[in-house]
């Protein structure tokens, strides 16, 4: 048995998929904001819906997610999204190795149109490659034992930032990486919605890990002026980089030909994260100053 958390305020067929791969004795908690979200009305059965009410403090889905573990009733809980599609048997491996190992996570890749094709082979080396390598788990899709970790430090910690995976990634250890069934996300490639994206990334990085993120903006910095000396090495170097980390997660994208202009692009990503004063995320406004400092701004 799993307690699977399903934050999300509309039904969707991947929340379906997620129906139809429960097995006998799973327990499905679709966590919404409150009784007028359409869920409540189109949920099947075979799922309890909670409301979380409006965070404060927090993101939506931290705070989904926190109250979807307080009403969870086993041992190892699994979080996951409404956006990703899986086949038969998701569940079962992530659930066994969580018991095992105590967490176990799949792997995103971020992949759209439009303006974030310059930005998905910096994601994707930079990013998907880091929880690929078992350094983070997804929210998206991981399963953990709640009796290995501090569960009231981390329901507390959840209700007062907004990077939930990034946060539990600091509670686990010994992660098993799902690395063969990598997982598409569909994003807004509007420079709106990729602004919106960028900063809410780059924030957690520079949150969470600001020495790293220090030490990867004077990397990107000293990529930008090789790349003045030696514009064909530069480039032909970091594509062969972003092509090897394609091919390792076995994606095959177009994309991964524009990782030079993507990697020039690092330092503003970085930038972006830590100056924009405010971000947008599941139909809210963020003001998100520190680590645990979160102003919901408007809904």
């Amino acid at each position: 048995m799993a307690s699977i958390i399903l934050p999300t305020h509309r039904w969707t067929p991947a929340a379906e998929i997620v129906v139809d791969t429960l097995r006998d004795d799973d327990e499905l908690l679709v966590v919404c904001d409150s009784h007028e979200d359409p869920v409540v009305d189109d949920a099947p059965s075979r799922a309890t819906v909670v409301t979380a009410g409006e965070p404060v403090g927090c993101s939506g889905k931290a705070n989904a997610l926190a109250t979807g573990m307080e009403r969870a009733s086993d041992e190892i809980v699994v979080w996951t999204d409404d956006d990703v599609s899986r086949e038969d048997g998701w569940l079962e491996r992530l659930v066994t190795h969580a018991r095992e190992t105590g967490a176990a996570t799949e792997v995103p890749v971020f992949v759209g149109g439009g303006l974030w094709r310059l930005f998905e082979p910096a994601m994707v080396v930079l990013g998907t490659s880091g929880t690929a390598s078992g350094n983070y788990v997804w929210g998206g899709g991981v399963a953990f034992d709640r009796t290995e970790l501090d569960e009231s430090a981390l329901l507390a910690d959840l209700r007062r930032t907004v990077g939930d995976d990034t946060l539990l990634s600091t509670y686990v250890d010994d992660v098993w990486v799902d690395t063969d069934h990598v997982r598409p996300v569909h994003v807004d490639g509007s420079p709106e919605g990729v602004y919106n994206r960028i900063a809410r990334f780059g924030k957690t990085s520079a949150f969470f890990e600001p020495v790293q993120t220090g030490v990867l903006f004077a990397i990107s910095l000293v990529f930008v002026v090789v790349t003045l000396v030696f514009p064909l090495l530069a480039a032909l170097g970091s594509t062969l980089v972003g092509i090897a980390a394609y091919r390792k997660l076995e994606l095959e994208r177009p994309s991964v030909l524009l990782t030079f202009p993507s990697f020039l692009f690092v330092p503003l990503f970085l930038a972006v994260g830590v100056a924009a004063p405010t971000f947008r995320w599941g139909g809210r406004t963020y003001r998100w100053e520190k680590k645990f400092d979160v102003i919901v701004v408007d809904s």
